[in-house]
């Protein structure tokens, strides 16, 4: 019985660590969130905290965060030292996040803009995992209308199934709301990407 007894305490002390585990993680996604809306001293102050924190206790969710504000800072940066710094954070924390969401949609879109970051014209491993996210996740919301804009910039680069998958995410897009109509023209505004999305939106006479 004593065994027993020891084995259940032990069980509960187990439970109750994870559970604070987990709120800890919570918090720091939520942290993360917050700053993505933030103002840039705000969003500078918590990424400065979040250097802090081991890379064990950075939960994927808010990884993927991390490298999307890093990669605006690298964008924003006016020096070439600040802009490689942030680069190298914002490849740790994709590091982070693929070990914990493989093959998820928003990591292989953080890879995607990573590579455009680093150099002006998408490389094949960007054009490689923007593909991937389209068998990940056909259709996104918010994201999709950035894969739209993807696709509409370098039209040329991407595949046949790559396009299909462009044109049925931005119909699809267009479906959900028809204020989002507006918005896919001016995204897609000349290019050759356009005649097909005007082709498959055409109301019927």
């Amino acid at each position: 019985m004593q065994v027993l007894k020891t084995a259940c305490l032990a069980a509960v002390a187990v439970t109750l660590v994870v559970s604070g585990l987990s709120i800890a993680a919570e918090r720091r996604v939520a942290t993360v969130a917050l700053a993505a809306d933030g103002d840039p001293p705000a969003r500078d102050a918590m990424l400065a905290e979040a250097r802090t924190w081991a890379p064990g206790s950075i939960p994927a969710r808010a990884a993927i965060g991390l490298t999307a504000l890093w990669l605006r800072k690298a964008g924003e940066a006016a020096a070439p030292a600040p802009r490689q710094n942030a680069l190298a954070q914002a490849r740790a924390m994709l590091a982070i996040a693929d070990a914990g969401r493989p093959h998820a949609a928003a990591t292989l879109l953080l890879h995607t803009q990573l590579a455009l970051v680093e150099g002006q014209n998408p490389s094949r491993r960007a054009t490689r995992a923007f593909a991937a996210s389209y068998a990940a996740a056909p259709f996104l919301t918010s994201e999709g209308f950035w894969r739209t804009a993807y696709a509409a910039n370098y039209w040329k680069t991407l595949s046949p199934a790559t396009r299909d998958a462009a044109i049925e995410e931005a119909v699809w897009l267009a479906g959900l709301d028809g204020r989002f109509n507006d918005r896919l023209a001016a995204i897609l505004g000349g290019s050759p990407m356009a005649v097909r999305y005007a082709l498959r939106t055409r109301a019927p006479h």
